[in-house]
């Protein structure tokens, strides 16, 4: 439904200009850029799309609620300075420096309608058909259940190749593939099992197309328990644990390892070379020097005050793949001396953990957006940073650097620091990154593209082959 400044994404270190027709940089120190608008985009209402819209969309994520994509506006960046300066251009002005602008912020800030969107006070509870200038245009929905689209004829990038779009929401998995096997769905928008993957591989009415989607697994530690906070605990934990035996054990060698530590090991951000240390034996010296020890004999450590080191590890309960990465990661952590009780969760309870932290150890998965977005790395670390018990002074310094590098160059010069340390110090282990195979209905439609972060169900796979251009672009792994 709706466009953004450039596209596709912020994972590819490239973008192509799309609601803009230029973005540029017009201060030495990267607090200030301009945008020139393409002319002659209509909304989905028919009326025209101009500066007011854009100025309208950075200040409506600033001062509004926190969803995913308002730290664009209020955070990293926020924007001090939001000025029409006619009809289809615009000035922006952040707090700080904001080099990457034109390659992150840009490339993922949906652009809304300033007329439906400026009387809004909650939008949380906004249930209108919303407008958009993207290639088609929402018809009908009823939330949680479907969504049905229709091509938009006037779009300025070219007439969308399918008419008609329907989007059931299916949420659990095995359902979602059974209806697809039978021919009640045309494609499924989650990636496909890896043992559907080996089962589904010959048979005629399916295709299987492997798409970058930059998801990942990961082991998730919370700093905001005791002891946690201790930043060479973390230590001890991300050495005794390799993610090798995954790969081939969990996911049947369909993806790659998550030794390559995070950011993803595909992402345009990412260090070269990086991976995260794998050494038991340093993880006992290392707990041994904390103080736990195993002073019964029993296999398992006592804390410094004398209690068995036992640690809760939660998974959610739709997740058998998370089942077995959590038993070799029990395994690999029982190696070193701790216990972990692993325990299954409904998935909306566990989501609640995430928020109030009730936990020691859990598996989850994360989106590009997580993973795979130089920016949202900061996002993280204040997140954490606000959660945990001790400041960690060595890591803030980095992150201040960060903020206030003016180039391109530096900020990704410091941001290979910055992953460095929290590959040293993490609060959260690498598992693996999935091979993300994704299958449809040949005979329904067989133009799909695969696109950095999207995997194929994206509005470019619907865009004629002649102006996908710049969106389905392989990933590029050098600066340029």
């Amino acid at each position: 439904m709706y466009d953004k400044l450039r596209e596709p994404s912020p994972y590819v270190g490239k973008a192509e200009d799309w609601l803009a027709t230029s973005i540029e940089q017009v201060s030495d120190d990267a607090t200030v850029w301009e945008i020139t608008l393409r002319e002659g985009v209509t909304w989905h209402d028919g009326t025209e799309f101009t500066a007011e819209d854009v100025a309208f969309t950075f200040e409506y994520y600033r001062e509004g609620p926190a969803n995913r994509w308002t730290h664009h506006a209020s955070s990293v960046p926020r924007m001090v300075g939001i000025e029409v300066l006619d009809k289809y251009k615009v000035r922006l002005t952040s707090e700080k420096p904001m080099p990457n602008f034109d390659r992150i912020t840009a490339t993922d800030l949906p652009i809304i309608q300033k007329a439906q969107w400026e009387g809004v006070e909650e939008p949380r509870s906004f249930t209108e058909i919303g407008i958009g200038t993207g290639p088609y245009k929402l018809v009908d929905y009823e939330a949680d259940r479907y969504y049905r689209f229709e091509a938009n004829e006037d779009y300025w990038r070219g007439v969308p190749t399918v008419k008609k779009l329907n989007l059931v929401m299916i949420k659990d998995p095995q359902t979602m593939f059974t209806a697809l096997k039978t021919g009640e769905i045309d494609g499924a928008a989650r990636p496909v099992p890896p043992e559907l993957v080996l089962q589904w591989q010959n048979d005629p009415d399916l295709e299987l197309i492997s798409a970058p989607t930059l998801w990942g697994v990961w082991l998730d530690i919370n700093v905001a328990r005791e002891p946690f906070d201790d930043r060479d605990l973390r230590r001890a934990i991300t050495m005794a644990i390799d993610p090798t035996p995954m790969l081939d054990r969990v996911v049947l060698g369909q993806g790659k390892s998550g030794a390559s530590s995070w950011p993803h090991v595909d992402s345009f951000w990412t260090k070269p070379d990086l991976a995260a240390p794998n050494d038991p034996e340093g993880a006992k010296a290392l707990l041994d020097e904390l103080g736990y020890v195993d002073t019964d004999g029993d296999g398992v450590r006592e804390t410094p005050e004398g209690e068995p080191l036992v640690w809760d590890l939660k998974i959610a309960s739709n997740q058998p793949l998370f089942l077995r990465a959590a038993e070799i990661v029990g395994q690999q952590l029982g190696e070193i001396g701790v216990n972990v009780e692993v325990a299954s969760m409904d998935p909306g309870a566990l989501a609640e953990l995430w928020r109030t932290r009730e936990f020691d150890l859990r598996i989850a998965d994360i989106t590009p957006h997580g993973i795979a977005d130089q920016d949202m790395l900061i996002i993280l670390y204040r997140g954490d940073a606000g959660r945990e018990m001790v400041v960690d002074e060595e890591k803030k310094a980095i992150v201040d650097r960060w903020l206030e590098a003016q180039t391109r160059e530096e900020r990704l010069r410091i941001s290979y620091e910055l992953q460095d340390y929290q590959t040293k110090y993490p609060n959260r282990v690498m598992l693996w990154y999935p091979e993300s195979v994704f299958a449809y209905r040949w005979d329904s439609y067989d133009n799909y593209a695969p696109s950095a972060g999207y995997g194929i169900f994206h509005k470019y796979s619907f865009l004629p082959g002649e102006v996908r251009e710049g969106t389905v672009d392989p990933l590029i792994m050098e600066s340029n």
